[in-house]
């Protein structure tokens, strides 16, 4: 059965289509996630970790109040994380002789290193808090729905109880879930519907977008009108080095909409941004979110999506990581041989 939350989310979408009926044709309001995945549930760590959510939220804060960009920094971390093979803290894990690690590759440069030790920080938090069966990708999860809710997005419920994988995603995987660059709007409504996401929950994502920075060479691929525009953001943004730019030109560390009324008026910062213009579905949801004066729709579309990401499926034969960048049992060859990490 649905939770409560769900159906209020639902009735949103319905209520939208009566206010707005062009809304009908686009049919893609909210794809509700279900109640419950696999093992995962609510309220799994009620009992043996009590605390857990406070120390969480206790972290975050302090983070974001010394450096407020760890909020999106914790949003890419577990959209790249997430999106190609489920929220299993894979993509923390780091280079190694061993293996390959998801950082190596173009589309996870650049990750804030802020924000993965953080993750770490809360780690050992609640490892003194005696929860040993917390894993890092639920501590990942949760920072970030906390570092969101604490910029002015909405609150939306997880699940919890997945593992850490024990090895990185494979490149593969990464390459064919993580758009391009340079990606079209064909590609990016088509790789999110290939992980069972329509065309709201796209653009509802891409929102996102309204909070954080991009890498410089991510612009490279930002051309077209206005002119001026184009032309001034890349001339304050070298193709190379790590320099960034802020996403959202209006008000870069607020969660809210004006990112859309950006697009509309040409001033989104990525080509990929930009696309979502391209389409009449998703150029609907831009024009419409633009001016939802309280929010409530882009919020609850947003929500649901976000939800619905973190459940993808996990590989359940997992661990729970000490260190949530070495997989428990990986060995690091030196001069002397094999010796076991912590």
């Amino acid at each position: 059965m649905a939770s409560s939350g769900a159906m209020v989310l639902a009735m949103m979408g319905l209520l939208a289509a009566l206010v707005c009926p062009a809304a009908a044709a686009a049919t893609e309001f909210i794809s509700m996630p279900t109640d419950n995945v696999g093992d995962h549930s609510y309220g799994v760590h009620a009992t043996v970790c009590p605390n857990l959510e406070n120390i969480v939220r206790d972290k975050v804060a302090d983070a974001r109040r010394n450096d407020i960009s760890v909020v999106a920094g914790l949003l890419r971390i577990f959209f790249h994380d997430c999106f190609p093979n489920g929220c299993d803290a894979s993509l923390l894990l780091e280079p190694s002789h061993l293996y390959s690690s998801e950082r190596d590759l173009p589309q996870n440069k650049g990750l804030h290193e802020g924000a993965l030790q953080l993750i770490q920080r809360i780690r050992d938090a609640v490892r003194e808090a005696k929860c040993t069966d917390v894993s890092c990708a639920d501590i990942t999860m949760l920072a970030t729905r906390d570092a969101l809710m604490m910029s002015g997005a909405p609150r939306y419920d997880v699940h919890l109880g997945r593992k850490d994988s024990k090895r990185p995603a494979s490149f593969a995987e990464v390459r064919r879930f993580l758009p391009a660059r340079d990606a079209k709007i064909r590609d990016l409504i088509q790789v999110f519907d290939s992980r069972g996401f329509n065309k709201g929950d796209l653009v509802a994502l891409s929102g996102a977008h309204t909070i954080g920075k991009a890498t410089c060479p991510s612009l490279e691929f930002r051309t077209g009108e206005p002119a001026w525009f184009v032309k001034a953001i890349k001339e304050n943004c070298p193709r190379s080095g790590d320099k960034k730019h802020i996403l959202d030109v209006t008000t870069p560390d607020v969660f809210d909409n004006k990112y859309y009324g950006n697009l509309l008026v040409g001033l989104g910062v990525l080509g990929t941004d930009m696309e979502l213009l391209q389409h009449q579905e998703t150029r609907f949801f831009v024009e419409n979110w633009a001016k939802d004066e309280h929010l409530g729709w882009f919020h609850g579309h947003f929500a649901a999506a976000m939800k619905k990401m973190a459940d993808l499926p996990v590989d359940p034969n997992g661990e729970y990581r000490d260190n949530c960048f070495r997989p428990k049992l990986v060995r690091n060859l030196t001069a002397d041989g094999f010796v076991a990490s912590a």
